[in-house]
């Protein structure tokens, strides 16, 4: 597919792309996604446009009749030999196929194209065909042909060139209904079928065709002792029965990978068929501890940590048995959900330690997604029903329009209650969480208050709860808002510019000995520091440092420091250290810690930005840069 009609899907798929998120996906420069995109807007003339939109392409459709045959012929009609993966599939199909070496020049000729065209094609096959043990040798001249074993042969046509090797193939209606039944019997679901009926396609044509399974590696042995294997053994009997021939029992073997490596079912009854192996529950506790270790983060118990541990044990065999996953982007999910990225990232170095397996960027991507859950179920279980009090000088009409306005930076679950200022007295006011008052008048009470006019800035509303959140426990959707949450938390007493010649141990008690020095957290709290340092590195990167820690026993407010340190643009070392202190858990939201992680991860990975910020002096600049530079802030 040539790069506009894989820009096009998408754009359709995500409703947005971020350039770069483009360029990793389709392997080129910025300056190449640009032309391409204006070749693809010429294309479209005025059925529809792609445009940058504050730092994104989104796609506008003007008339969807005239769009849908356009995108038909951008699509569907883009896998032409103009395109390089198009040739390299078709010569991957003639390999699989070849009784013999292929001439070069015969297979330019099929594809219509130069000898030196097909020479580059198979240069990039050889450096494909190689991670699995695959060698494309021969002379142009005297024919080429493919030399590894069966097994790889089959994986790399799976993973790369299925279509152009499989595409129209006839399955006799019998042999279709084999597998359906098998499927049926095992509870498969849907789209676990669909992948099952690819492996199945291959392991007919295969078969067949004299290309029998006859040796696996030992490791696969193990597929033999699971549970799904009876799957394998029933197809493969089955198959041999309606062929009247003798099919080789490593089919079943192979038959039984897509299952035991499908994607996770969501219903007890298909999870029940396929129980975790025994090394799944010991590897998830590590897992959780390690991340409560490093990030100070609990995953709480739930059904969906149980649907993860299935996960786990399908991930685990689909990089034992190198079962791969459909590629799919993965640089929109990390940079959109850093925080779930960072678990990730920790499971991927559990594993690789524990079991000597690598994770590759679209198992990356699906624990990502998972850990994302984890955090927003956690966040919507523990997020209480907030009461907020709205105090008018007008009628009612003038109260609902402030609520309506509130809705809007508020959580779902917040309760209003709309009060004049014959109902608003002391006593009932102190019962609320928050207080938003629209007149002047002096009201009595303890709750937080905040006074605004009917008409007010949403965005300058959200930085004022954002602050009471913290302090008081009012919840609010953070990503509502443009504002910095580590501006918002921040003191000028808790500013600090640090000595660059010191070293990270040295600027962290440096650091700490002043914010005890000036009563911002108490002396116990060094010690904590320290006790977490021991037990994790608190380095997001080399130049960023987030070291946190629970305060001593009778802190109730979460204290946020920043220390930067001076550098210039090309010198090494750390920029910035974000010191947390967070009362224990039971007395504040730890979704919060999420929050300010979220947006601290982000500021690591803005090298420009951390250059500018090490430059500062005051906390008013830090405030001002902060609140104003949108690279370390979640999109709306």
């Amino acid at each position: 597919m040539n790069r506009r009609a894989e820009i096009l899907l998408q754009l359709e798929r995500h409703l947005s792309a971020d350039p770069e998120a483009l360029q990793d996906r389709l392997g080129v420069g910025a300056k190449t996604i640009t032309n391409d995109v204006r070749e693809l807007n010429s294309v479209l003339d005025r059925v529809a446009q792609v445009r940058l939109d504050r730092g994104r392409y989104r796609l506008w459709v003007i008339d969807r009749d005239r769009y849908a045959r356009l995108r038909a012929e951008l699509v569907d009609g883009s896998t032409s030999f103009n395109d390089p993966g198009t040739r390299c599939g078709h010569i991957t199909a003639r390999l699989a196929r070849a009784a013999g070496p292929l001439l070069v020049d015969d297979l330019a000729h099929e594809m219509s194209v130069g000898r030196s065209t097909v020479l580059g094609d198979l240069g990039t096959l050889r450096e494909r065909a190689a991670a699995y043990g695959i060698t494309i040798v021969g002379r142009p001249n005297r024919g080429i042909e493919w030399h590894g074993d069966e097994l790889s042969e089959r994986l790399f046509i799976l993973d790369h060139h299925y279509p152009a090797v499989y595409s129209g193939y006839p399955l006799d209606e019998n042999l279709v209904a084999v597998v359906e039944r098998v499927v049926e019997d095992f509870s498969i679901s849907i789209l676990a079928a669909q992948e099952i009926t690819r492996w199945y396609t291959v392991m007919l044509d295969r078969t067949l065709t004299g290309h029998p399974l006859e040796t696996l590696p030992v490791e696969y042995g193990a597929v033999r002792a699971s549970s799904a294997h009876a799957f394998g053994a029933e197809l493969i009997a089955a198959v041999g029965a309606e062929l009247q021939l003798p099919v080789h029992p490593n089919e079943a073997v192979f038959m039984t990978l897509p299952v035991i490596g499908m994607h996770t079912p969501h219903d007890e009854r298909r999870l029940a068929r396929f129980p975790t192996s025994a090394e799944v529950r010991p590897l998830l506790d590590v897992i959780l501890a390690e991340i409560a270790a490093e990030m100070g983060i609990d995953i709480p118990s739930s059904e969906m940590l149980t649907n993860f541990a299935h996960h786990l044990a399908f991930m685990v065999n689909r990089l034992r048995f190198g079962i791969r996953i459909p590629a799919a982007p993965t640089s929109d999910l990390r940079s959109a959900y850093p925080v779930a990225a960072q678990m990730a990232a920790i499971t991927a170095g559990i594993i690789d330690r524990e079991l000597r397996l690598r994770l590759p960027d679209e198992e990356m991507q699906l624990l990502t997604g998972y850990f994302q859950v984890f955090i927003e179920e956690h966040r919507t279980l523990t997020s209480p029903d907030y009461r907020v009090g709205v105090v008018t000088r007008g009628g009612g009409v003038s109260a609902r329009l402030v609520q309506l306005q509130l809705a809007t930076v508020m959580a779902p679950s917040t309760r209003y209650e709309l009060l004049s200022l014959d109902e608003a007295d002391e006593d009932g006011l102190d019962g609320f969480d928050l207080v938003v008052a629209t007149t002047d008048r002096p009201l009595r009470t303890d709750a937080p208050l905040i006074r605004l006019t009917e008409v007010f800035d949403r965005e300058e509303l959200l930085h004022h709860i954002n602050r009471l959140r913290f302090d008081k426990g009012v919840d609010v959707l953070l990503g509502a808002g443009t504002r910095s949450l580590l501006a918002g938390l921040l003191t000028a007493e808790r500013f600090v510019v640090l000595d660059p010649a010191d070293d990270h141990e040295e600027l962290l008690a440096s650091m700490l000995d002043r914010l005890v020095a000036a009563g911002e957290v108490p002396p116990g709290f060094r010690e904590r520091v320290r006790e977490r340092q021991e037990r994790a590195s608190m380095l997001l990167s080399p130049q960023v440092a987030f070291p946190h820690a629970t305060l001593p026993e009778g802190s109730d407010r979460i204290v946020l420091a920043v220390g930067v340190v001076p550098r210039s643009g090309d010198s090494d070392g750390l920029r910035l250290l974000i010191l947390l202190g967070v009362p224990d858990k039971g007395d504040y939201d730890d979704t919060v810690l999420v929050d300010i992680y979220d947006e601290v991860i982000r500021l690591a990975a803005d090298r420009p930005g951390l250059d500018r910020i090490c430059r500062l002096t005051s906390y008013e600049q830090f405030f001002f840069h902060m609140t104003n530079d949108p690279a370390h802030l979640k999109e709306n």
